[in-house]
């Protein structure tokens, strides 16, 4: 049985798509390791635990969602079709140009704070391989 779901991929806008409601095919299509979260009783993100570190998406609840996911509603624990108000509410909330600016500031960020860190321990090492090689030289 196909289901519509919201998609929302990093850097393009969320489309709808109709996919098996399985979940061996969830996982061939985001990622084996999934993890769900709730935005309300009837309405579930699933998405990739294993999403790049750099890949961000968009932003919920003050969280950086990173990687691929899908919105999907449920129904007596089975995945079910968004409706159309579903729909409308999730891509209105999820819309890139609302989150495009704040992800962008959270990725300058956190490129530069991981170049910063990077460029630390190349000191460092640089530091202690000259002592080394005065020790041995000695």
């Amino acid at each position: 049985m196909k289901i519509k779901v919201l998609l929302v991929v990093p850097g393009r806008e969320t489309e709808v798509k109709r996919i098996p409601g399985n979940l061996k095919f969830i996982k061939s299509f985001i990622g084996d390791e999934l993890y769900s979260m709730k935005l309300n009783e009837n309405t579930m993100m699933i998405g990739n635990k294993n999403a790049r570190i750099d890949d961000f998406n968009r932003i919920y609840g003050g969280n950086i969602l990173l990687g691929t996911f899908i919105i999907v509603s449920t129904k007596n624990n089975r995945l079910v079709s968004l409706n159309k108000k579903e729909f409308r509410k999730y891509s209105n909330m999820f819309k890139l140009k609302k989150h495009q600016k704040k992800v962008d500031k959270y990725k300058d960020e956190y490129l530069e704070e991981y170049y910063s860190s990077i460029r630390d321990l190349k000191r460092k090492n640089a530091e202690h391989n000259k002592y080394e090689v005065f020790g041995i030289a000695a």
